[in-house]
């Protein structure tokens, strides 16, 4: 008998020592001495009304032709958010860009076509939002439509007034491209969003660890014609939640074969057209797209605070990279 008590007191002794090291674990957390990764998170606007946000917007463009880059542009936007209504439906906001900037030693801002880039500059974009943080359109359409052309000619006016060698031609044929480009309501709310939707691309929606969220979409093409299918994905690549903070990672791919296909289509066309086979510095015989991009936002309000993205294009021989970098600032 007493060559068995002392297994039973070890026993009882370790069934404590046991339950005592599992409270330990399960309290860590909350005394803050253990780093409990966080696997998911929802991202949704919590806007009030009269919420100011302050960006600038980096753009760039690098071309490449057999092997040599060349940088071929770069501009800095200031825009300024501010939520003008909200409620349980959704939001009003203003999207206003402030002058953009040319990053060269060449005075392009200074001339006919800087300030044609500048045209929309100024003018405040009222969207219509909903509460997952999808927009759903663009208010006051047709007023920046009409705002725009009116510029437009004005600008065409003084050229004219100030230089007699100005280039009829080239400002006709502005006049005529900004005309197609806002045709529509589609149209004008698609070159009105084309920042806001890609600030506002991470909201409406949960996020986890190790599971993407995947879906089909469609990419302009860049030589004109039927928009290339792709295939994206986003996804949780961290969170902070003692921070508040979110980094979604975002990729789009084109199809290849659905690529192959269009670009067949349109080389028959051509060659109707022609009457003969288009020579390739006339048309490429390939074309790939890719987008990659990393936003960090901050999950308590829904403002992303630096968005990263760069758009890769392969025409055979020939390449060029898109980049823009949206930073939140203090104003």
């Amino acid at each position: 008998m007493s060559s068995v008590i002392p297994y039973i007191l070890y026993d009882a002794m370790l069934a404590t020592t046991v339950r005592s090291t599992i409270l330990l674990l399960i309290s860590l957390p909350l005394l803050g001495l253990v780093d409990v990764p966080s696997h998911s998170v929802e991202i949704f606007p919590h806007w009030k009304k009269g919420d100011r946000v302050h960006l600038e917007i980096t753009r760039a463009r690098v071309k490449s032709a057999d092997g040599a880059s060349t940088i071929t542009g770069k501009t800095h936007t200031h825009f300024t958010i501010e939520v003008l209504s909200a409620n349980d439906d959704g939001y009003r906001v203003g999207w206003t860009a402030g002058e953009t900037i040319f990053d060269s030693p060449s005075q392009a801002e200074h001339s006919f076509l800087g300030h044609v880039v500048n045209l929309m500059n100024g003018r405040q974009i009222i969207l219509e939002i909903d509460s997952h943080g999808a927009i759903r359109g663009v208010q006051n359409w047709k007023g920046l439509k009409a705002a725009a052309l009116k510029s437009l000619d004005a600008l065409a006016a003084t050229e004219n007034a100030q230089n007699k060698k100005s280039d009829k031609a080239l400002m006709s044929s502005l006049r005529a491209q900004w005309e197609s480009m806002l045709r529509t309501k589609e149209q004008v709310e698609e070159l009105c969003t084309r920042e806001a939707q890609a600030y506002f691309k991470v909201l409406g929606r949960g996020y986890a660890h190790n599971e993407p969220f995947e879906y089909e979409d469609l990419l302009p093409n860049p030589i004109g014609g039927e928009a290339f299918p792709t295939h994206a994905s986003m996804a949780l690549k961290t969170f902070d939640k003692q921070a508040g903070r979110a980094v979604i990672t975002w990729r789009q791919t084109t199809d290849p074969k659905q690529v192959a296909r269009i670009l067949e289509s349109m080389i028959k066309e051509m060659s109707a057209r022609l009457g003969r086979e288009p020579l390739e510095r006339e048309f490429p015989a390939a074309i790939s797209m890719e987008d990659h991009a990393e936003i960090v936002v901050d999950v308590a309000t829904g403002w992303v605070k630096t968005l990263k993205h760069a758009r890769s294009v392969n025409f055979g021989t020939r390449a060029q990279v898109d980049t823009t970098s949206i930073i939140r600032t203090a104003k």
